[in-house]
């Protein structure tokens, strides 16, 4: 488990036991086994660093209290494992990303998943029902294939060639790999000048470029970054990485003639460290584009 994850965990139960007080001491030690782990302490630390906790050194070890940004922040956790949507996501993608763990045969035995850790949700578990409703989305969209000893009885899944082509992405996102399956694909052809500048046209001289993207959307998710890398709250170090990362992208698009590759690699670094270091981008218009465009999750 990530210490991202633990932490996330930690945070909703101090939002518990606090009931979202921002006064209220609690003492972390019972969240946490063994008792008197170095642990925990490493998580409150983390949390103290991003601002979610207080923690002083007059308080014992394991005693904190949430900031106002640390009760929003497990609140929207909450929300987000509330969300039917969100835990259907976490179903799909769960069930792809574990048929991986089996490459290349890709067979997942049901009940093999349902006692594994994808099953958690935060600090919930799926209902079988959620799991049952993902392996129909899964399915109809061509990216398992059931193994039924009867219609209502599902003892496997296995993954179709297109299931493992969406399992070969990283981060794994069914939705996003399906959208992304959908979108038209551009056809660019160029006249390239060669021989004493006659336009040259044919299938020696044409360029092909399957990444359709939208020069000012690009443009203008750049000029977002850039903005909230400067007025975020960040290390310099982190924030001059944000920073260089957007600045190459404009760059890039700012040429003549954009080379479409290293378009999409830059728009694609750049879309992860936003993601990483500027989650609150991830609710403007702009950046739900990217995401979709370029088949990577923002959340």
């Amino acid at each position: 488990m990530t210490i991202e994850r633990e932490a996330d965990l930690l945070l909703v139960w101090l939002r518990g036991e606090s009931n979202g007080d921002t006064q209220a001491l609690v003492d972390a030690e019972p969240f946490w086994h063994p008792p008197g782990d170095d642990r925990l302490v490493t998580l409150i630390d983390y949390l103290k660093v991003a601002g979610m906790v207080h923690n002083t050194e007059l308080c014992a070890s394991g005693a904190c209290s949430l900031t106002p940004h640390g009760v929003a922040e497990a609140e929207r956790l909450i929300a987000d494992r509330d969300n039917p949507r969100i835990r259907l996501d976490h179903a799909l993608n769960g069930l792809v990303a574990a048929a991986m763990e089996n490459y290349p045969t890709t067979r997942l035995e049901l009940v093999d998943f349902l006692c594994s850790t994808r099953m958690a949700v935060l600090d919930e578990m799926l209902e079988v029902a959620e799991v049952m409703r993902a392996i129909e989305y899964l399915e109809a969209n061509k990216i398992v294939t059931v193994d039924s000893r009867s219609p209502q009885t599902i003892r496997a899944v296995t993954l179709t060639t297109l299931g493992i082509e969406c399992g070969f992405k990283d981060p794994i996102s069914v939705r996003n790999f399906l959208n992304d399956q959908r979108q038209p694909r551009i056809h660019n052809e160029w006249n390239i000048t060669v021989n004493g500048g006659a336009p040259q046209m044919g299938q020696d001289n044409t360029q092909n470029n399957t990444f359709g993207y939208d020069p000012q959307q690009l443009t203008q998710f750049a000029r977002e970054v850039l903005a909230a890398a400067h007025s975020a709250d960040l290390p310099e170090e982190v924030r001059a990485v944000v920073v260089g990362d957007a600045a190459a992208l404009q760059a890039e698009l700012a040429t003549a003639a954009p080379e479409p590759g290293r378009v999409r690699q830059l728009a694609e670094r750049v879309l992860r460290s936003a993601r990483s270091n500027l989650p609150a981008l991830g609710w403007t218009g702009v950046a739900q584009l990217v995401s979709a465009n370029l088949g990577i999750p923002l959340f």
